[in-house]
């Protein structure tokens, strides 16, 4: 009995050739390492968790047609952990781990549908020290494969949140956001603490990095934006050689699409205008909130 029982596990074992569980709490896939960083999950939903989060990295690299950069900087770690007090709920972040330095997405609250996850793969794969770069790569992926009440999102469109803040005269000149977080709104506390301190303003500027890499894919396609990203590792942001034209003239012509943008809904623009107007700090959860329950 014992030795059916054996041969029945291995059998089960090897028809899953991609996943190996390394230690009762860690997991790897061909891409990720994968952990239980809440110390509440079975081994069982870890392995689940593991399996999500490595068929995203495949849509992911599908869409950018990309790899996994597993030659360059090893595996990514990936870490499912408690729900966190906040609006990230996934975070990426290097850590120095036996003398190298290793690429590290931490998802906060995974029980549900992962928020940010995509985001975060996307800035794993594309590693970006700027800020504006890095989140419209990522916000990109996002409203494409990920959770669409995902922040800055929160249940609608990065272009009709912009064009809500069109309409307050709240849009933020993109040339204001650097490549840090402080023109964000945000702070970085270090080993992954990353806290904003003013709320609307971090919103205005996800969002509208948002619906600027949906306009660059939509105008340029996605290997120029490839092109702009492997030349900014080298060059401040070299917008005209990338895209021919300056960053001023890229914007002008990304907020006059807006004006004709068939899928900005006008009722929706109204809502999140009005939202945004009474309290620019709990609009993106009341949204949120308003969009789930349609689901």
């Amino acid at each position: 009995m014992g030795k059916k029982l054996y041969l029945l596990c291995l059998a089960i074992f090897l028809a899953i050739p991609s996943f190996s569980l390394a230690s009762t709490r860690e997991i790897q896939t061909p891409s990720l390492i994968v952990s239980d960083g809440s110390g509440s999950y079975s081994d069982e939903q870890l392995g689940q968790l593991a399996k999500r989060a490595q068929e995203k990295l495949e849509e992911i690299l599908a869409l950018w047609s990309a790899d996994a950069g597993l030659e360059r900087f090893g595996k990514i770690r990936v870490v499912f952990d408690i729900p966190r007090k906040g609006n990230y709920s996934s975070i990426f972040y290097w850590e120095a781990k036996n003398g190298r330095r290793v690429r590290i997405v931490r998802v906060y609250g995974a029980r549900e549908l992962p928020q940010m996850m995509a985001h975060k793969l996307t800035s794993a794969v594309f590693p970006q020290k700027d800020k504006l770069i890095r989140n419209m790569m990522g916000i990109l992926s996002e409203a494409k494969l990920g959770n669409p009440l995902t922040f800055p999102m929160c249940g609608f469109s990065c272009d009709e949140w912009t064009v809500a803040f069109q309409n307050l005269g709240l849009v933020l000149p993109l040339e204001k956001l650097g490549p840090d977080h402080g023109s964000w709104g945000m702070e970085d506390k270090g080993g992954g603490d990353l806290r904003a301190h003013d709320l609307g303003k971090q919103h205005r500027a996800y969002a509208e990095a948002g619906s600027f890499g949906q306009y660059l894919l939509e105008t340029y396609g996605i290997n120029k934006i490839k092109r702009f990203h492997r030349l900014s590792l080298d060059k401040e942001r070299p917008w005209k050689t990338a895209f021919g034209l300056s960053l001023d003239e890229l914007e002008k012509n990304w907020i006059d699409t807006l004006k004709s943008n068939p899928t900005v809904k006008p009722v929706n623009v109204s809502l999140l205008t009005d939202l945004f107007k009474q309290d620019p700090e709990a609009a993106r959860n009341k949204a949120r909130n308003l969009a789930g329950n349609k689901q």
